[in-house]
């Protein structure tokens, strides 16, 4: 039954192609997608003359992966520590709040010529906007849920003799696990997105390279194949916060009486 919904569209998809509902340049057949990938994956499975991303798949998916995956971890620490220290203290929520706040208005996007600029190409200025994107996105979640915990939680730990630093660490921060999650899950999909808007200009390899050189080109085929790839790739590592989730709050989900 999960599968219902994605199968409908590849064969609506299919429908469209074959009835030539629009001009295969625009909308290429699944057919013609899935050969290339098989290209993009491996030189030997090419039907014709070699292409830019020919055979490059592997190094595309370590160095977009890297470039997330990092920046995501970095970003995410980021977050943690600082959202708990701003919910928890009205002194640092003051010198440091304000500033975030101002900073999340501002497009991501606008932040890419000055990344340029400032760390230059390569990895440096993809990994500046990955972890701005995604601090930004969980910073807010966690904030939210250190100062949403129970007063009633904090007060039974403190009538039992916990200070302040027990009270912090052992009720208070996994108390507010639940929105950290729902903050983490949004940040590795901020990741992937902001990655991929830094190889566009910023990078020479990577899905997000291959995908814009498929738009100077007009090969729809591969701006299909990549961002099904991107989206699969996205799919894998929010899944893997899930699992990782569903282990760290099995009280939340035993009070609520559902699973994530």
């Amino acid at each position: 039954m999960k599968f219902a919904l994605p199968l409908g569209l590849v064969l609506a998809w299919t429908a469209a192609s074959v009835l030539n509902w629009m001009p295969a340049v625009l909308l290429p057949s699944p057919l013609a997608v899935g050969r290339a990938v098989a290209e993009w994956i491996n030189p030997a499975w090419g039907t014709g003359r070699a292409s830019y991303y020919t055979g490059t798949w592997i190094h595309d998916a370590i160095g977009s992966s890297f470039r997330a995956i990092v920046g995501f971890v970095i970003g995410s620490a980021l977050a943690i520590v600082i959202g708990v220290a701003v919910g928890w203290s009205s002194k640092a929520e003051r010198i440091i709040d304000p500033t975030v706040q101002v900073l999340r208005p501002m497009p991501r996007t606008a932040l890419l010529p000055f990344a340029i600029i400032f760390f230059g190409l390569g990895n440096l200025p993809a990994l500046f906007l990955v972890v701005y994107g995604v601090f930004l996105q969980v910073y807010l979640q966690v904030v939210t849920g250190v100062k949403l915990v129970s007063r009633d939680w904090k007060r039974a730990a403190a009538m039992l003799g916990a200070s302040p630093r027990q009270i912090l660490w052992r009720v208070v921060i996994p108390g507010a696990l639940p929105h950290i999650f729902v903050g983490l899950r949004l940040g590795i999909a901020y990741a992937w997105t902001m990655m991929i808007l830094a190889e566009m200009f910023a990078v020479p390899n990577g899905f997000g390279h291959v995908l814009w050189r498929g738009y100077e080109f007009m090969r729809m085929d591969i701006v299909i194949g990549g961002m099904i790839m991107l989206g699969l790739f996205g799919f894998i590592s929010d899944r893997i916060i899930v699992i990782i989730a569903r282990r760290k709050l099995a009280w939340a989900q035993e009070l609520s009486g559902s699973q994530l």
